[in-house]
């Protein structure tokens, strides 16, 4: 994230989003009732009964609505027109800002918390999306899932009927060929649209191994370094996640956000296991586990910040104070995943402690 201008005074900063992650940044900063400025096109009807052009305008909404599209590079923000070319725009009507990268966009709150600058500042830690597509496979069943640093998406599940091996060898490699040609569409499919990094074929047996091989004759060549084989359990979704935790994406870690993250999820719940006394959960346990200095790692689920009022704003700011006054670390974590999902079912907010109190 490119910090153009921090104008404290009258409490606005001017930024320029580098890559994706800055765009997540952005999306987990700017909350309803924030104003924003930034050029834009906007459909102007200059004669009764045409079409109207696309006239390029700078605009400063007061923020409704935010939406993260990733897939398409940009960030959505609705609001009314507070500010704009008096020929042009009526004031209080509606506009959206399609915000992309290297585009400048000045945002105005009411206070700027020091988290939310800390986040603008240290935005660029993962300077690209890393993409996964999973295929969990076992006999008859399998799951496709898109994985990246913001998201974990279930793209298909495929089931067919494979003749068991009494059954004449013909019918039972029809069918498995058939099965495979399906699975491979969708991967095909997947691979068209998305920068895909890796893909990672799992399951049990061999099913996974002869899918492979099926795989690797029907794509493109330069796809064939990309894939991994992993043992999983089943070709269920629970395999994709039992797979996100082995130890073969181990050297993945440090670039993919979502393997982060599932590894803090699971030290989580291994001092579940270990000792649960040294958790603390929700914002009264934490807030109380920060003043005393107590907190070694705190996770926070980015819905507990998203959009949330003044007051519990104030009150996660003097936790992440307070942690980081301690030496704690701080992780704010995507909901959109299966370790956010899971962080969420917890409370959204969890203290790993280095004592008990």
């Amino acid at each position: 994230m490119k910090i153009l201008e921090i104008d404290q005074k009258h409490r606005e900063i001017i930024v320029k989003p580098e890559n994706l992650n800055d765009l997540w940044t952005l999306y987990n900063i700017i909350s309803e009732g924030d104003e924003i400025s930034a050029r834009t096109q906007r459909r102007v009807v200059l004669k009764e009964g045409s079409k109207g052009e696309r006239k390029v305008m700078k605009l400063k909404l007061k923020v409704e609505t935010i939406a993260f599209h990733e897939f398409s590079n940009r960030l959505r923000v609705k609001g009314k027109i507070l500010e704009g070319p008096d020929d042009f725009v009526s004031y209080g009507s509606y506009h959206t800002f399609n915000i992309e990268k290297l585009q400048k966009i000045t945002i105005v709150k009411e206070k700027w918390s020091n988290y939310e600058l800390k986040r603008l500042k240290e935005s660029s830690k993962f300077e690209n999306n890393f993409i996964i597509l999973l295929v969990a496979i076992e006999t008859g069943l399998a799951t496709i899932a898109l994985i990246t640093n913001f998201s974990h998406k279930r793209v298909a599940t495929i089931k067919t009927h494979i003749p068991g091996k009494r059954y004449q060898q013909t019918y039972r490699n029809k069918a498995l060929l058939e099965f495979y040609e399906g699975i491979g569409k969708v991967v095909k499919e997947n691979l068209k649209i998305h920068d895909v990094n890796l893909i990672i074929i799992c399951g049990p047996g061999n099913t996974k191994n002869n899918f492979v091989d099926h795989l690797r004759k029907t794509l493109d060549p330069s796809y064939s370094t990309r894939i991994e084989i992993c043992h999983a359990s089943s070709g269920t979704e629970s395999a994709i996640i039992e797979t996100l935790k082995s130890k073969k994406l181990a050297q993945l870690k440090k670039e993919v956000k979502i393997l982060q993250e599932t590894v803090l999820i699971e030290s989580v719940i291994a001092q579940f296991a270990l000792d649960a006394d040294l958790i603390v959960i929700g914002m009264d346990e934490v807030s109380s586990a920060s003043e005393r200095g107590a907190i070694k790692q705190l996770l926070i689920a980015d819905v507990m910040i998203r959009g949330a009022s003044k007051d519990h704003k104030l009150k996660i700011e003097e936790i992440i104070t307070n942690v980081e006054n301690a030496g704690g670390a701080i992780n704010i974590m995507s909901s959109e995943n299966v370790a956010g999902d899971q962080l969420v079912n917890l409370g959204s907010l969890v203290g790993i402690l280095r004592y008990k109190f």
